[in-house]
């Protein structure tokens, strides 16, 4: 009786502490509110403030981490759901990045899709840093861009419709898992669904991409495939501090054990567990599971 008593006050204790922080219907900010809160208590906020409008485009208007507008495809059947029902997406790499990027620093989203994270980590590194933002689609990059401007981030986030890639390239063709509407006249023509199955756009490497060096660097599975991790030796190499999120799944690399072989010897391997928390791994482990989310760094994590 007394060890529930004592988990009850302490629960109640926490909720107050989130409630000064975030307000019974705001989230001022979601570093604070993620580190003065429960997962539940921090999920229940942000679904307190959902709020969907369908748009005559095609898109629906949400509201995501209690604070922020999207624009997210009505069709799309794979992030937008979880954005307008939950506004919220993948809770503990959001949870990770308020630990582990902070003012002042640089920051790369490949394969950005609609923003989630670009505008996380705008917020996070503030208007001394600089976040790079890539996403190929044509019809993503555009909702993308609109995200950032509606949010007042597009000083902050510079977007590029590029690929990362192992080499540079002038054009690549690339699959298209969401397209969407024609834009207007003077615009260029966007893929429908339907009508291509693929698209083209620059394949450049992060190396190339923009000098200097970088604090930390979020990998997508998709950007994976397309080697993005050999076209960023250099940026590994001038960034002795780098911290890499790595979206790894087996079936997405040429050679799943050489890409982690390679991996492990120059960063400590570690996954990102269900809350948030980095924890020690091996390669038999992460071949073992197929996919995890790797975080790669000599920097011990927050």
């Amino acid at each position: 009786m007394f060890h529930l008593r004592s988990e009850v006050a302490r629960l109640q204790a926490a909720v107050k502490g989130f409630g000064s922080v975030s307000g019974r219907r705001d989230i001022a900010s979601v570093k604070a509110s993620i580190e003065t809160a429960y997962r539940r208590d921090f999920e229940a906020a942000v679904r307190d403030r959902i709020h969907t409008v369908p748009l005559p485009d095609g898109t629906v208007l949400c509201r995501v981490l209690g604070r922020y507008k999207l624009y997210v495809d009505a069709e799309d059947t794979s992030l937008a759901p979880h954005l307008m029902m939950d506004g919220l997406w993948q809770y503990w790499i959001t949870a990770f990045l308020c630990r582990n990027l902070d003012r002042g620093e640089t920051a790369y989203d490949l394969e950005a899709g609609y923003g989630y994270y670009a505008l996380l980590m705008s917020e996070l590194v503030g208007t001394q840093g600089r976040v790079i933002a890539l996403e190929y689609n044509p019809w993503l990059f555009q909702l993308l861009r609109r995200n950032l401007y509606l949010n007042g981030r597009d000083s902050i986030v510079v977007p590029h419709r590029v690929i990362a890639a192992g080499q540079a390239a002038a054009a690549k063709e690339l699959p298209v898992s969401l397209t969407g509407p024609p834009a207007v006249a003077n615009q260029a023509v966007q893929f429908r669904r339907g009508q291509a199955a693929s698209c083209i756009a620059p394949a450049m490497t992060l190396d190339g991409l923009e000098p200097g060096s970088a604090d930390l660097v979020l990998v997508s599975a998709s950007a994976l495939e397309q080697n993005a991790l050999q076209g960023m030796r250099g940026l590994m190499d001038r960034s002795p501090s780098l911290k890499i999120i790595l979206d790894f799944r087996a079936d997405r690399c040429a050679n799943p054990r050489e890409t982690l072989d390679d991996l492990a010897a120059r960063y400590p391997l570690r996954f990102i567990d269900s809350d948030g928390r980095a924890k020690p791994t091996t390669v038999e482990k992460i071949l073992d599971q197929g996919s995890l989310n790797l975080f790669l760094s000599v920097i011990e994590p927050r």
